[in-house]
């Protein structure tokens, strides 16, 4: 074995120097640090609006990282001129690795120009870890104000229950926009389920559209569950918009599309357009999967081959060469 690997010293050197690299760029990869930080905060002072009593703005959510629809969805929000800004409700990625939020971000900066806004959710975690996150976009839940409408963007990731501390934070903001002639909540996981039953504990999901009743909350946007629905909850407008990207959760045509939600705000109420995304799944799919890993698909060939070469020059009958 040993005179083999002396009679290829180039094409296990090749090998070794492929396996290294990618080795490498997989690592950096997942662990280099990305030149974007705290950019919600960033973001929402791009935001230019003509009119502060008269706007409109797109939200949306679920996208996880997906090309067929989510880059179709940010496309034609980018060619809708009357958006002056996107929210998305949170899943942006499949489970909040590094290299994921790279190429999320890769996307929005690839398609879209206006200001985007994230909200946290669930798969945004890494390993139940906020911190990719954080030092991305900056803290998890936040507000701003376009002349007299209040936005409030949660952090809603968890079914198990509500957090105190920032429940205390919302009234208190609710409390200080009570002059304001419109109040709009975003959170990723819904406080219940139109299909049924609550994605928060019932007490938490009570509490917080006795909070929300209260305080005369506009509308309040969620994600989570993938499809659309709208109506009212407990007195309160609502609309679930989970159809970024990620698969669908259900097969009635009239809940269950990839779309986005365009809502014109005039004079404190609220119009809204829900948009339809189509897209060929499956090629762009596989065309994207090639694009995004073209570098460690190559490598890994380049090192299959030099193997394969070096196999082969091998006699047949499994005896080295003397």
């Amino acid at each position: 074995m040993k005179k083999a690997l002396k009679g290829h010293p180039i094409k296990i050197i090749i090998a070794s120097l492929c396996i290294m690299l990618f080795i490498g760029l997989t690592i950096w990869d997942y662990c280099a640090p990305l030149s974007i930080r705290d950019s919600n905060k960033k973001e929402i002072s791009r935001i230019e609006v003509a009119n502060p009593d008269s706007f409109t703005f797109a939200v949306f959510g679920d996208n996880k990282g997906n090309h067929s629809f989510f880059e179709p969805l940010l496309h034609d929000i980018a060619q809708d001129k009357e958006i002056a800004f996107a929210i998305d409700d949170g899943d942006l990625v499949g489970d909040g690795k590094r290299r994921q939020y790279r190429h999320f971000l890769n996307q929005v900066q690839k398609n879209l120009k206006i200001p985007l806004l994230t909200a946290i959710g669930n798969h945004d975690l890494n390993n139940g870890s906020t911190r990719n996150y954080l030092e991305i976009f900056g803290p998890t839940y936040y507000t701003f104000q376009i002349g007299q409408n209040y936005f409030f963007v949660l952090d809603a990731t968890s079914e198990l229950g509500f957090d105190k501390a920032e429940r205390q934070w919302l009234e208190d903001q609710l409390n200080r926009a009570q002059d304001a002639k419109a109040r709009f909540i975003f959170m990723h996981v819904p406080p219940f389920d139109p299909r049924g039953g609550f994605h928060l504990p019932e007490k938490d999901a009570k509490n917080l559209s006795g909070l929300f009743r209260r305080y005369n909350v506009t509308h309040f946007f969620a994600s989570h569950i993938h499809g659309y629905f709208s109506g009212i909850w407990e007195g309160v407008p609502y609309t679930i918009t989970g159809g970024a990207g990620a698969r669908l959760q259900g097969s009635d045509p009239q809940h269950f599309f990839h779309h986005y939600v365009k809502v014109h705000v005039h004079g404190g109420k609220v119009d809204m357009t829900v948009k339809r995304i189509n897209a060929d799944n499956v090629i762009v799919r596989l065309s994207d999967l090639v694009e995004d890993n073209a570098i460690g698909i190559g490598l890994l060939l380049c090192a299959g081959i030099s193997a394969l070469s070096l196999w082969f020059s091998v006699p047949k009958g499994g005896n080295l060469p003397q």
